[in-house]
C-alpha cells in the first residue's frame, strides 16, 4: 500500500512563476467555463472538447491542460455538492503539476514550462523537511503530484508500507478535553490536553477585538488575522504532538488502531449557541487524520466504526446505561460500571470484534483513572 504525507517547502517568488502561476488560473477557469455550459462530467470528454482552443491561447506544455481540466471537475464536483448556484470560480493562484512536469532535486525543483524550456525554483526548508530529503535520496521515498501557490510549494512523499495485520487492536476515544485510548491487551492510555482552553482564549480574545471594529477597522482586521493564525499553530502543535504519543504507543505493542467514523458530525449539531461554537471547533477530524498517517507511516492500519451507542450501550449485555456519578456510567440490567470514556473504546473493540477481557479491562482502567497518571497500566 502507497502512503502519501505532503511536506510545504518556502520559496522565493518570482516574476516568471507568477506569471505562469496566473495563466494557470485562467486555464482553470475557461475549463470551468466549458464544463459548466455543456454539463460535462468526464474528464476524457472536457480535455477532447478543450483541448485545440486550449493550445490557440496558450503555448504551454500540454500536461499544463490536464492539470487544469482535473481541477475544474473537482471544483465544479464539490460546487454541485454544496448546492450552490452558478458555477465556481478559481480566484487563488495555484496550480498542480504532475511528475512530468517537474523533476525534484531536493534543494530545489525544475518545472518544465514549454518544451526544452525549464523554470528553477530553490527550495528553502528546515530540519524537519531535511529528514524527508534525506530519505528520497536514499530511495524510501518518491515524490508525487505537487501543489504550488504564491508562497509554499507542497510535496507529497509517497512510500510503500505493509500495513500489520494485528492481533490486538487500541480504540481511541477523542474528546474535547482528554483523549482516551483503550486496547484489547489490556492497556489504557489518557491524555489530557487543552484544545478546549485554547480554543475558548482565543474566543474571548476576538471578541473583544471585534469591538474595536468600530472604531479601528484596519487594526482589527489585522489583529483578527494575527489571533487567528496563533490560534491554528497552537491547535496543530498539539494535534501533532497528541498523535505522536498514540502512535509511538501502538508501534510499542503492534496495535491496530481503531477511531469512530465522525464524517458528518457537524452537520447533526443542532444545540445552544454557546454548545455549537464549542462543538464547531472541536479538532477531531485533524487529529484523527495526523493519526492515521503517521500510523500508515509506520505499518500499523487504521479503521473506523460506527459511533453510534458507543458512549450510551452496555458492553456487556448491550443494555443502555445512566449515569452514577462523574464521568461514570452504570447499567440498570447487568450491574457494569465504567468511565465513559473507556466505555466508549471497549464498544469499540467489540464492534471490531476483538478479544475483549472485561474484568482485566475494569479493574485496570478503573485504577488508570484513581491514579491520574494518564499512561499505560
Amino acid at each position: 500500500m502507497e502512503v502519501y504525507l505532503g511536506v510545504p517547502f518556502g520559496y522565493e517568488p518570482n516574476a516568471e512563476l507568477k506569471k505562469l502561476l496566473e495563466d494557470f488560473r485562467d486555464m482553470v477557469n475557461f475549463c470551468i467555463d466549458y464544463a459548466y455550459k455543456r454539463r460535462i462530467t468526464s474528464y476524457a470528454k472536457l480535455r477532447g472538447g478543450v483541448y485545440e482552443e486550449w493550445k490557440r491561447r496558450w503555448d504551454y506544455s500540454t500536461h499544463y491542460c490536464h492539470s487544469a481540466c482535473k481541477i475544474a471537475l473537482a471544483m465544479l464536483k464539490k460546487h454541485r455538492k454544496n448546492k450552490k448556484e452558478g458555477k465556481p470560480e478559481a480566484r487563488k493562484l495555484f496550480m498542480q503539476l504532475d511528475p512530468q512536469l517537474y523533476r525534484f532535486y531536493g534543494d530545489k525543483i525544475r518545472i518544465s514550462v514549454r518544451p526544452r524550456q525549464f523554470l528553477f525554483i530553490y527550495l528553502r526548508f528546515g530540519e524537519y523537511q531535511r529528514k524527508f530529503i534525506d530519505a528520497w535520496r536514499e530511495g524510501k521515498l518518491k515524490t508525487g503530484e505537487i501543489t504550488v501557490n504564491e508562497d509554499k510549494i507542497i510535496i507529497p512523499f509517497k512510500r510503500e508500507v505493509d500495513l500489520q495485520n494485528p492481533s490486538d487492536w487500541i480504540a481511541i476515544d477523542i474528546n474535547e478535553s482528554n483523549v482516551t485510548a483503550v486496547s484489547s491487551n489490556p492497556h489504557v492510555l489518557r491524555i489530557e490536553h487543552e484544545l478546549r482552553t485554547v480554543h475558548t482564549t482565543y474566543f474571548i480574545i476576538r471578541r473583544r477585538i471585534q469591538k474595536l471594529a468600530r472604531y479601528k477597522p484596519k487594526t482589527a482586521e489585522r489583529l483578527l488575522r494575527k489571533y487567528s493564525d496563533r490560534e491554528k499553530n497552537k491547535t496543530k502543535d498539539i494535534c501533532h504532538k497528541i498523535s505522536k504519543l498514540i502512535v509511538e504507543f501502538s508501534k510499542e505493542y503492534g496495535f491496530g488502531i481503531l477511531m469512530e467514523d465522525l464524517k458528518g458530525i457537524r452537520k447533526r449539531i443542532k444545540r445552544g449557541r454557546r454548545m455549537n461554537r464549542r462543538l464547531h471547533s472541536w479538532n477531531f477530524r485533524r487529529l484523527q487524520f495526523y493519526i492515521e498517517y503517521k500510523a500508515k507511516l509506520n505499518g500499523l492500519p487504521v479503521e473506523y466504526v460506527n459511533p453510534r451507542g458507543t458512549s450510551s450501550l452496555c458492553p456487556v449485555c448491550g443494555g443502555r446505561l445512566a449515569p452514577n456519578g462523574h464521568r461514570l456510567l452504570k447499567c440498570p440490567r447487568c450491574g457494569y460500571e465504567n468511565d465513559r470514556d473507556l466505555i466508549a473504546g471497549i464498544n469499540m473493540l467489540r464492534m471490531r470484534g476483538a478479544p475483549l477481557p472485561l474484568k482485566a479491562i475494569n479493574e485496570d482502567s478503573n485504577r488508570a483513572i484513581r491514579d491520574g497518571t494518564g499512561s499505560k497500566c
